[in-house]
């Protein structure tokens, strides 16, 4: 892409492509929470667990949604992609992490 190339973005499809990816991050991360409370996960590695799952969701997302080209997708794909979704997630993947494993500690 030369200099003088400058991509224009449509506004309701930018919103769209990040309320799917909220969407995916949001199911993510509570299958998250509920695989460490099954795998009774604690401190640090229930977090770690989080961080790799929701590091690998973002790439399956990238690829196959974005077909490798966030750029055409997203204005900041780095941080829309990998940044907001990290941070933002994080409530609903603790409330369902203690959740099961409460249930879980309760059954044994």
């Amino acid at each position: 892409m030369s200099t003088n190339d400058e991509i224009i973005y449509y506004p309701p499809s930018i919103q769209t492509n990040k309320q799917k990816l909220q969407r995916a991050q949001d199911i993510a991360s509570l299958v998250l929470g509920v695989g460490c409370g099954i795998l009774t996960l604690e401190s640090a590695y229930g977090f770690v667990f989080y961080l790799a799952g929701i590091t690998l969701t973002n790439g399956i997302f990238l690829t196959a949604c974005c077909e490798g080209k966030p750029e055409k997708f997203f204005t900041k794909p780095k941080q829309e992609i990998f940044l907001e979704g990290l941070f933002n997630n994080v409530p609903g993947f603790v409330m369902m992490w203690c959740l099961i494993y409460a249930l879980v500690k309760a059954s044994s």
